[in-house]
C-alpha cells in the first residue's frame, strides 16, 4: 500500500502546500475534506433556503420545530435523504410540495441531484417530525441507487 499512499500524498500536496498540512491535525483535515460529523439544527439553518413560501408559512415553522427534535444522527440521515451526503456543508433548497396540493401529512420527497426537498403540509410539528423521521430512516435508496445505511 506504500505506492497508493505515496500517490494520495502527492495528489494532496498538489492542492494543499506542505506548510499548511503541517498546521492541521488529522481531525481538522477530516472536517475540511469530509465535513463535520456532528450536525446541529442551528448549523443546518445556514445551508437551507426556502423558495415559493409565503412569509410566516406554518410549514416552515413545523419543519424547524420537527428538526429541533432530531439528534445529530437523525440530521445526518436527513441530509443523506435530501442530498446524498451525510455531512455539512451542502446547500439545500426547500420548495412546497406541489403534487398533492390538498394532501396533509403525506411523505416528503427529495431530489438528491439538486439537493431539493419538497415540504408537504402537516397538521402539526409532531406529524411533520414523524413523517420526516420515517422517510429518512426507511428510504433505502438515493434516487434510483440502492445504497442502504446498513451496508
Amino acid at each position: 500500500s506504500k505506492e497508493q499512499i505515496a500517490a494520495m500524498r502527492a495528489g494532496l500536496l498538489r492542492v494543499v502546500p506542505q506548510p499548511v498540512l503541517d498546521l492541521l491535525t488529522w481531525q481538522l483535515m477530516e472536517k475540511k475534506v469530509c465535513g463535520d460529523p456532528e450536525i446541529t439544527v442551528s448549523e443546518l439553518r445556514r445551508f437551507v433556503t426556502f423558495e415559493d413560501f409565503a412569509p410566516n408559512d406554518t410549514r416552515i415553522q413545523n419543519f424547524w420545530e420537527a428538526l429541533n427534535n432530531f439528534t445529530s444522527e437523525d440530521l445526518s440521515r436527513f441530509l443523506k435523504f435530501v442530498s446524498g451526503r451525510s455531512r455539512l456543508p451542502v446547500q439545500i433548497t426547500v420548495y412546497p410540495e406541489r403534487a398533492n396540493l390538498n394532501a396533509v401529512d403525506v411523505m416528503p420527497q427529495a431530489s438528491t441531484c439538486s439537493c431539493t426537498f419538497f415540504l408537504p403540509s402537516y397538521s402539526s410539528a409532531k406529524a411533520c417530525e414523524e413523517m420526516l423521521r420515517y422517510a429518512v430512516y426507511n428510504c433505502v435508496s438515493i434516487d434510483t441507487d440502492r445504497n442502504s445505511w446498513d451496508e
